[in-house]
């Protein structure tokens, strides 16, 4: 199953998009003109962050982690497993009002996410392993 939450300003979107496995969650958060998966950021219960920034062009690579460690910033006091944020937010000729907007739009975001996980607690999987 798939919650999808969205927020509009400055004449752009940015759409958060989660699903569930056990007590990892793994959120799309794309929007503007040019929706995309550049950027990867992981984090667990215990506070460990991976990032990883793909190629946007030559000598470039995507910048969304400023937006994904926002998320994160909100959602890390009530995250049970593993996180996976995939994003890619590309506005042509972004002003930096739009830019500004970027950041209030995550952020509402992140609170609706953070509200859904305490809402939504995964269920604790017993694993057992080889020996």
């Amino acid at each position: 199953m798939q919650i999808i939450f969205s927020e509009k300003q400055s004449d752009y979107q940015i759409t958060a998009k989660l699903e569930r496995e056990g007590q990892d969650i793994l959120i799309q958060l794309v929007g503007g003109d040019v929706p995309h998966f550049g950027v990867v950021t992981g984090v667990n219960e215990n506070n460990l962050l991976y990032d990883i920034q793909m190629p946007s062009r030559k000598g470039h690579v995507h910048q969304e982690t400023v937006l994904t460690h926002e998320m994160i910033k909100i959602i890390q006091p009530v995250i049970q497993g593993n996180v996976f944020i995939v994003s890619g937010v590309h506005v042509n000729n972004i002003s930096k009002i739009q830019m500004q907007a970027a950041f209030e739009m995550v952020e509402k975001l992140a609170q609706k996410v953070k509200e859904w996980i305490i809402d939504n607690p995964g269920k604790q999987q017993v694993e057992h392993f080889a020996n």
